[in-house]
């Protein structure tokens, strides 16, 4: 009777001792979700940072292109200022080229700029 007991009272603690961690492990487990998340958003930017800048590079955005359509192949840009989008590096945000892609009063592609940056030391 007293090992029943003794058994009994030991489940009952460690069944109370693992629900008062449930909340705090829970809380873990969605930091580490959103960190994934963030991680997996930050791969996918840079890829199409990559992209424009290689395209722009190459020469190969043509003119004429429209906002819209730039916008859904690129990402949404760092800065939409009218008269052109400004993509950058997600990464090295302050030492990655910066793509300008100069537009018309349309929205339409009239032209791509990349200005260099040197890495830091």
């Amino acid at each position: 009777m007293k090992s029943i007991l003794l058994y009994g009272t030991s489940i009952f603690l460690l069944l109370v001792g693992c629900l008062g961690c449930s909340q705090p492990l829970r809380t873990l487990m969605d930091v580490s979700s959103e960190q994934k998340a963030q991680q997996n958003y930050m791969k996918i930017e840079e890829a199409r940072f990559k992209a424009v800048l290689r395209e722009a590079k190459a020469g190969n955005i043509k003119k004429g292109t429209t906002r819209k359509s730039m916008i859904a192949r690129y990402g949404e840009p760092v800065l939409d200022a009218g008269p052109y989008l400004l993509y950058r590096g997600q990464v090295d945000f302050f030492d990655s080229p910066k793509v300008y892609l100069d537009l018309d009063e349309k929205g339409a592609l009239t032209g791509t700029r990349i200005e260099e940056r040197n890495a830091r030391p």
